[in-house]
C-alpha cells in the first residue's frame, strides 16, 4: 500500500518538542523500522529533521507554501498523486483526499478547559466534527480519549486506543543513586499546572530535614524560576541531559488539569524514575505505575514519603511491554 502522513508537527519551532512531535517522530520511526511492506510520504513544510532517514519506503516530501498548508497544498498533492491510506497524524484532514482516512486524536484538554486555550479552542473544536465524518478509524491514545470522545460522538464507532510507546532516546537505562531533586519536564501552558507543583514543593521546603531539595523544571519556564527557594530552571539542554535527570531526580511531578497521555511520565517511568501526580494528570493506564495523588496536602505527602525511601519504581519490564512503539506498529497497520 502507498500511505501518506502528515508531517507537519516536525515544524515546531523552538529549543523543546513535546506532545504532537514526540508522537510524530515516535511513530516516523517505528514505521521506518517495522514496516517495511508498506511505503510511507511524510508530508511536511520545513527541512527534514536529522533523525529521520530516508529509506527505499520512507520518504519525506516538503511542500511549499506552509499558508494554507494542509487545507490547499496537502489537498493538491493527495489528489495528483493518490494514496491508499492518509495518515492525519494530528487530528486535521485535509480538504480533498481519495484515500482512506486514519486519524489521529490527541485528547479534549481544549475542550474541558476552554479558557487555557484562548486562540485556538475554536479552531480545535471545529476539526472533531469532520473527523467523526470522514475518518475510518480514529486512533486515541488512551481509555480516557475513547470514553470522552465516544460521549461527544455517540454514533461513531471506530475508536480504537493504541498507547504511545516509549521514545527511542529513554530506552538506555544505567542505575545510578536518587538525588534530592524534584523534576516536571514540558512547555509553559496553563494546562500543566505548573504553580500547583512549586506551591507544593515550597510547602514540603519548609520542615528542615527536607531543606536541601530542588526542584528542577525543564523547558521554557523561566517565569517559576526561584532560586533562592531552591526551584531552578533548565531552558537550553538536550535530551541526553534529560534522560540522566529523570535518571537521578527522587521523583517526577505532574499536575496538569487534564492529560490525554503525558509522554514526560512514560519517559521518567522508563527511567525507573518514581512518578507522583494529580488524578487529572493520570490516564487509567499508568495508575498502576504512578503514585497518585487527590489534592495538595496527599500531593505533598507522597513527596515526603519518597525523601524517606517509601516509594519507588520497581516495573520497568513490565512498562516496556505494555508501552511499545512496534505493538502500536503492528495494531495500526491491522487499520489499513
Amino acid at each position: 500500500m502507498k500511505i501518506s502522513a502528515d508531517g507537519g508537527a516536525l515544524c515546531i519551532k523552538g529549543n523543546f518538542h513535546f506532545g504532537n512531535y514526540t508522537f510524530t517522530q515516535g511513530l516516523i520511526e517505528a514505521i521506518g523500522k517495522y514496516d517495511t511492506k508498506n511505503e510511507y510520504t511524510v508530508y511536511s513544510f520545513c527541512k527534514k529533521p536529522d533523525w529521520l532517514k530516508i529509506k527505499k519506503k520512507l520518504h519525506y516530501k516538503i511542500l511549499k507554501p506552509a499558508v494554507f498548508w494542509l487545507s490547499t497544498r496537502v489537498s493538491i498533492e493527495e489528489m495528483s498523486h493518490r494514496k491508499d491510506i492518509f495518515l492525519a497524524l494530528n487530528q486535521a484532514i485535509p480538504f480533498s483526499t481519495k484515500s482512506k482516512i486514519i486519524s489521529f486524536s490527541h485528547g479534549l484538554s481544549f475542550y474541558f478547559y476552554p479558557q487555557f486555550y484562548p486562540d485556538s479552542y475554536l479552531v480545535l473544536k471545529d476539526l472533531l466534527e469532520p473527523m467523526t465524518k470522514r475518518s475510518k478509524f480514529i486512533v486515541v491514545p488512551s481509555r480516557r480519549v475513547k470514553t470522552e470522545m465516544s460521549k461527544l460522538f455517540p454514533k461513531y464507532k471506530n475508536f480504537k486506543i493504541l498507547n504511545y510507546g516509549i521514545p527511542n532516546d529513554m530506552t538506555v537505562f544505567s542505575p545510578v543513586k536518587r538525588k534530592k531533586f524534584f523534576l516536571f519536564v514540558g512547555m509553559n501552558h496553563r494546562i500543566k499546572n505548573i504553580n500547583f507543583i512549586v506551591k507544593v514543593f515550597k510547602e514540603f521546603k519548609e520542615n528542615n530535614r527536607r531543606k536541601d531539595y530542588k526542584l528542577f523544571l525543564v523547558g521554557n519556564l523561566q517565569d517559576f524560576e526561584d532560586k533562592e527557594n531552591g526551584v531552578f530552571v533548565f531552558s537550553d539542554i538536550n535530551r541526553e541531559a534529560i534522560r540522566k535527570l529523570y535518571s537521578e531526580a527522587a521523583a517526577y511531578l505532574t499536575a496538569s488539569y487534564y492529560e490525554s497521555f503525558n509522554f514526560p511520565v512514560l519517559e521518567a517511568l522508563a527511567q525507573n524514575c518514581p512518578v507522583i501526580g494529580l488524578e487529572g494528570a493520570v490516564i487509567p493506564e499508568f495508575t498502576k505505575f504512578v503514585s497518585t495523588a487527590k489534592n495538595s496536602k496527599d500531593f505533598m505527602q507522597k513527596m515526603v514519603d519518597v525523601s524517606q525511601g517509601r516509594i519507588k519504581m520497581k516495573q520497568r519490564d513490565e512498562l516496556f511491554k505494555r508501552f511499545s512503539w512496534k505493538k502500536y506498529v503492528t495494531k495500526l497497520k491491522e487499520l489499513y
